[in-house]
């Protein structure tokens, strides 16, 4: 997969609003994406196809064609394999596997939702997001991140394990679908020299499983 990280754009609502529809609940009350993307104590990041961003210029009722004009003969093929579950018809004008919000208030840097395309999920996009979203409190320049996550939603948790993350509390009923408790997560200090040393090497085995990390503003 060639997947890049970058700031969301408002050319991207429409396809996030898709799949914030898709993880969460039809309760989710739904994000004001235009205004956050306004505000400076918000970062909203998305996840997105590289080749279908960089590659795919012009499309005819023939096919695909480059900035060149000449034909992408792998394009069909590679696209297939990445949204390998996703509808044939949509496939080729999905560019964006998931985003993430983060809201900067005070010292915190809270992650307020983050979500993956269904079809794609296990693919190594949620950490990325993360990823994104840990350097940009880093940028920031929040001391902590924290996040909530659902009781039962064992395979986040351990993500957020992984990234130094621990249960600093509960909230009860947090979930209006059913009720569900949330866990309330946070980091230790991210701009200590062991913290960021752990990130480092935690960005190295990302990329160590033959997986990139492209971030552009």
């Amino acid at each position: 997969m060639n997947l890049g990280l970058r700031s969301m754009q408002s050319d991207d609502i429409e396809e996030v609003l898709d799949i914030e529809k898709e993880a969460f609940s039809p309760l989710w009350p739904g994000t004001s994406f235009k205004r956050q993307l306004n505000n400076r104590y918000s970062a909203y990041l998305v996840a997105y196809d590289i080749l279908v961003e960089s590659e795919t210029d012009t499309i005819d009722q023939d096919g695909i064609i480059d900035r060149q004009g000449q034909w992408i003969e792998t394009f069909v093929d590679t696209m297939r394999k990445v949204f390998k579950n996703a509808d044939t018809r949509t496939s080729s004008a999905q560019k964006l596997a998931g985003y993430v919000g983060v809201w900067f208030q005070g010292n915190e840097a809270h992650i307020t939702e983050i979500a993956v395309r269904e079809a794609l999920r296990g693919c190594g996009i949620g950490e990325l997001l993360l990823i994104g979203s840990i350097r940009s409190a880093t940028k920031y320049g929040s001391t902590v991140v924290t996040l909530e996550v659902r009781v039962s939603n064992f395979i986040a948790q351990r993500l957020y394990e992984k990234y130094g993350f621990s249960t600093a509390g509960i909230r009860k009923g947090y979930y209006s679908d059913n009720r569900e408790d949330a866990l309330i997560m946070t980091t230790s200090p991210i701009h200590t020299p062991e913290y960021q040393r752990q990130f480092d090497l935690l960005q190295q085995a990302y990329t160590d499983r033959g997986r990139e990390i492209y971030i552009s503003e």
